[in-house]
């Protein structure tokens, strides 16, 4: 039989949800996308933002904690977790205990009285659920969809379960990233109010398998699912299995092309009806590839965010500058953030000129190695925010994730950042098996010259699912389990946990790595004074930033200097001192820097003590065999502001906030 859709025209066809936690000053992209391929194929649906409303319901303050905690502390997921599981027992208290020791800023920010801010906030989400609930139902419909990444499953599965008491009839849905391969099979297995759950992108699939639901509801035949999907029938027919990966199917949409312009209307008609709409500056989430090309030739030690499919697929340009500009048109403003895990590489010589001077906001995930002149470009082009994967400034370290950069690769592109106006985001990554300590000491000798470039966070290594440190822990000498915190959101055993979970840890360790974050000597004297430095360095951008700046007359470089630890306000650079830092913007090998100067006159007695003058002055750094210029050229193109971020902000600051006012009211 085919669905006629006329046949129950008073109902919605499918309900799409997005609950918290999220980002509220953006829509969601998957559901977006979702939407307009269901309306495509004359399937009526509608997204809902219980995520938006959240922001409402606890005021902005106590949204603001969700921003303090580590994501595989799951502090999300355990608010909505007596909802989910109302038959749980699990002791609050100590996870609260365990949750602030293992999250410093958290713990600093938090007040007086945590157990009790903590506990009136969990003992909101009864009702926070039920008007979510209520709302999703008030146009009756036949299908309720719920998106999961990160710390949104709980709410999730307490969203579906509070439906499946109140409308019986309603077939439920999950999909997403906690939902891939046999965190989806373990989810359906489990929670018997969740009908289907679709294991991987469900962009090319969702109308098939809504047509499908439409016409069968619970009663969907294996045949006729999709591949990825999970469905009733498995529950007692036995689940589909796969030779690759984890066993699960995992779909793939493989043309990019086909992937649906998402339609935000829903989100933005939600914003429209926030207390907190005046302070909420929303970006628009686009999507121009997925998967990795990176990672398809050598994958990241540390990385699972490309789930069970590493493929690496892009858009052609002529449709992501189409998407672009239909977004901008639509919602009269173009701030976007590209959520694909890198850039392809051929954009640098396609998309990126073509957008040059069309005005718009853009952020992008890059490589580390990109060189100076393409920095330049991307700023041009409106991409003057990216996130680049810099993690480290040791090359061991780096060459123990795989990243494929060097340390001088990346203070290389902070430098040409700071130059063309390209604001970066980047974190200091630690605790990777096989590092030591010593290296992170010879890091901290020369940050401070690097005090005008962007600082970076302060990161203990994660261990994700997908990742090959997951995939071959004893290779690294690593027994990973569950996240400590799980226990106390799940009733699961460890067992069940580590098919149920994303983030995990070495039993060994435990929260070792929290340390680094505390007053007590966790870790040797490396990376305390590593630690030192990276608070300086926050410091000095409190204010004014720092900056090392030079003009050229032909014959003399002078140079401003601000640096905290500078060693003179000004320099005057001229002859063979002139000659080596100009020949280092590049960061040419040692040897061969000499061998240039050389034949261009300089005696090597001369350049070697130039070099040296240089290095003291931190004018230079010496780093992998090579020699950089700190320095900017004169003038640098100021950074974007640091709330300016394209994929949406909070004015947190308005004076016209709400805060604390309840969305269920």
């Amino acid at each position: 039989m085919t669905y006629d859709p006329g046949t129950e025209a008073a109902r919605l066809d499918i309900a799409l949800v997005c609950m918290p936690i999220v980002a509220a000053e953006r829509p969601s992209l998957a559901l977006g996308q979702l939407q307009t391929g269901l309306s495509d194929a004359g399937i009526s649906a509608r997204s809902y933002f219980p995520s938006l409303m959240f922001l409402d319901y606890v005021g902005v303050e106590d949204f603001a904690l969700f921003d303090l905690a580590r994501i595989d502390d799951c502090l999300g997921d355990w608010l909505f977790s007596q909802v989910a599981f109302p038959d749980f027992e699990a002791d609050d208290n100590r996870y609260i205990d365990r949750l602030l020791a293992r999250n410093k800023p958290l713990e600093d920010q938090i007040g007086d009285n945590p157990h009790a801010r903590l506990n009136r906030l969990r003992a909101l989400m009864p009702e926070f659920v039920n008007w979510a609930a209520s709302t999703t139902l008030a146009e009756n419909p036949r299908i309720v969809g719920a998106t999961s990444t990160f710390q949104q499953h709980v709410a999730s599965l307490a969203l579906l379960r509070v439906i499946r008491e109140r409308a019986p009839d309603v077939v439920t849905m999950m999909g997403g990233a906690n939902c891939e391969t046999v965190m989806g099979r373990a989810t359906h297995q489990r929670y018997p109010w969740v009908d289907y759950v679709v294991s991987g992108e469900a962009d090319a699939l969702i109308s098939t398998l809504c047509t499908g639901i439409l016409d069968r509801g619970r009663d969907l035949p294996a045949k006729d699912m999709p591949f990825g999907v999970l469905g009733p029938v498995h529950r007692s027919e036995g689940y589909p299995t796969v030779a690759a990966g984890d066993g699960v199917p995992r779909a793939v949409s493989a043309d990019m092309a086909k992937i649906p312009l998402p339609d935000y209307d829903d989100y933005f008609q939600a914003l429209s009806q926030s207390l907190n709409r005046d302070i909420i500056h929303p970006g628009l989430p686009v999507e121009t590839a997925r998967g990795c090309w990176w990672g398809e030739r050598q994958h990241c030690t540390f990385c699972g965010l490309n789930g069970g499919s590493m493929k690496f697929r892009a858009k052609p340009v002529d449709v992501v500058l189409s998407d672009f500009a239909q977004l901008a048109e639509k919602h009269g403003f173009a701030r976007f953030e590209a959520v694909d895990n890198i850039m392809a590489a051929d954009f640098l010589d396609t998309l990126v000129p073509a957008l040059e001077g069309l005005d718009y906001d853009v952020f992008y995930e890059t490589k580390a190695n990109l060189k100076p002149h393409e920095v330049e470009a991307l700023g041009k082009a409106g991409i003057r925010w990216i996130q680049p994967g810099i993690e480290n400034l040791d090359t061991r370290v780096l060459k123990l994730m795989r990243k494929g950069v060097t340390a001088w690769n990346n203070v290389r592109l902070l430098r040409s950042c700071r130059q063309y106006g390209v604001r970066v985001s980047w974190s200091l990554l630690c605790g990777f098996p096989g590092e030591e300590d010593a290296w992170f000491s010879e890091m901290a000798e020369f940050m401070p010259a690097l005090s005008h470039f962007q600082p970076s966070g302060f990161a203990m290594l994660r261990f994700d699912r997908y990742s090959p440190y997951f995939d071959n822990p004893e290779e690294h000498g690593l027994d990973l389990v569950p996240s400590e915190l799980y226990s106390y959101v799940y009733p699961h055993t460890e067992e069940e946990l580590a098919e149920q979970v994303y983030f995990f840890e070495d039993r060994a360790l435990g929260d070792r790595g929290r340390g680094m974050i505390r007053n007590d000597h966790t870790y040797g004297p490396g990376l305390e004074a590593v630690r030192a430095r990276l608070r300086e360095w926050h410091d000095a951008w409190k204010a004014e930033p720092p900056l090392v700046e030079q003009i050229d007359d032909g014959t003399t470089l002078s140079i401003t200097d601000t640096r905290p630890a500078a060693t003179a306000a000004e320099h005057r650079i001229d002859g063979v001192g002139r000659a080596v830092l100009l020949g280092t913007v590049d960061a040419p090998p040692r040897h061969r820097l000499i061998e240039t100067l050389r034949t261009d006159g300089y005696a090597v007695s001369d350049i070697e003590t130039a070099l040296a003058d240089l290095n003291t002055r931190m004018l230079t750094l010496e780093i992998d065999g090579r020699v950089i210029s700190l320095t900017l050229q004169s003038p640098h193109t100021p950074l974007l502001a640091s709330w300016r971020f394209p994929g949406g902000f909070l004015n947190k600051n308005a004076e016209h906030r709400k805060t604390g006012s309840s969305a269920a009211a």
